[in-house]
């Protein structure tokens, strides 16, 4: 896994809930280690990521893992469960196990959308229902909230089956968290204090009940949703060509360039849905093959990137190098130019006087 420090009587607990809600600002509480943090809702975490960490004032060890967000718009929701699970998986192969999961969702969401209810139907198909004690559900950003709005939230939050209601009435425990340590540690103390260490659904069905990822409960419920994806980007594919059809009778140029690019976005995105649905076929070796597969390929194009950007900031500093110093001869020869004029006007003075 490349962790060699972590062994299995190590505490661990993980950070998930959708982009922007804190997870990565969490973390950084407890850690001596950068931690991205974005500074909008564009996810920085794209992998899961294990940070070593203590409490402030403390000598006790322990690791948070970051996680990506289950809303980040340049993944598929396969890309992500596939991400979360391959982890999940993996550790408990080798008999690493969490102590629980800190769910964050922003106060400041007016409610849960469809996204944040499709992504919160599949956290608990990847925890299973058994499990939901271990599971923590910590509303931040209260500090631009008002409390009474953000109260009247929270017991929305609690109340309502459909968003915590039965979360909670399972076991999970409610917090506020307002990025400071104190309620970040009051959380992890709830958490240690805990007994056992779960086994949660996806890690039993792909490891001990040998279950392909689609055929899990959370890989069931993302393909439901995928499903209906795909059927919402071929009706549209159908739209496109009947708008096609108008565009070309009319003759209108700019309109059949726009209908071709925005086909041939939705022609890609379907090309890549039914990609992650083969790859969603794989078993727990096959997950965790696929993911550093693909983890080197990303390091290949940061490093194809990287390179690319360094020439071009080579080049870019030998042609200003070369403008500069083009100027500058421009300068000279400028100059030259006005001491000869002056010196012919000097010397035509001279020979006026005598």
């Amino acid at each position: 896994m490349g962790l060699p420090e972590i062994t299995p009587d190590d505490t661990i607990i993980a950070l998930m809930g959708m982009t922007g809600v804190g997870k990565s600002s969490f973390i950084s509480l407890f850690t001596n280690e950068k931690v991205p943090i974005g500074n909008d809702l564009e996810s920085c975490t794209e992998i899961c990521s294990i940070y070593p960490a203590t409490i402030p004032g403390t000598s006790e060890k322990f690791w948070l893992v970051d996680t990506p967000g289950f809303d980040d718009s340049r993944k598929t929701d396969y890309e992500i469960l596939r991400e979360l699970s391959s982890w999940l998986v993996k550790s408990y192969q080798e008999h690493i196990r969490l102590k629980g999961i800190v769910y964050l969702h922003r106060i400041l969401d007016v409610r849960l959308g469809g996204t944040g209810m499709r992504n919160l139907r599949m956290f608990k198909k990847l925890v299973g229902e058994e499990n939901l004690s271990s599971i923590v559900l910590a509303t931040t950003f209260w500090e631009h909230t008002d409390p009474n709005v953000g109260e009247k939230r929270e017991n929305q939050l609690r109340v309502n089956e459909e968003f915590w209601g039965k979360m909670v009435a399972r076991g999970s425990r409610m917090f506020r968290h307002d990025k400071d340590v104190v309620s970040g540690t009051e959380i992890l103390n709830y958490l240690f204090g805990l007994e056992g260490k779960p086994k949660y659904d996806i890690q039993v069905d792909m490891v001990d009940k040998k279950k392909a990822l689609d055929e899990t409960a959370a890989g069931a419920e993302v393909q439901s949703q995928v499903d209906k994806l795909r059927q919402e980007y071929e009706k549209r594919l159908d739209d496109y060509k009947k708008e096609m059809e108008q565009a070309i009778k009319d003759q209108d140029i700019a309109s059949q360039n726009e209908i071709r690019e925005l086909r041939k976005e939705h022609e890609d995105w379907l090309a890549r849905l039914e990609d992650e649905k083969n790859k969603a076929h794989a078993k727990a070796d096959e997950l965790w093959r696929q993911r550093e597969t693909e983890r080197e390929l990303a390091m290949d194009r940061r490093h194809e990137q990287f390179v690319g950007l360094t020439n071009s900031y080579v080049q870019n500093m030998q042609q200003a190098a070369a403008n500069a110093a083009n100027r500058q001869n421009a300068v000279i020869r400028q100059q030259g130019m006005e001491i000869s004029r002056l010196k012919e006007q000097a010397e035509s003075k001279k020979c006026v006087v005598m």
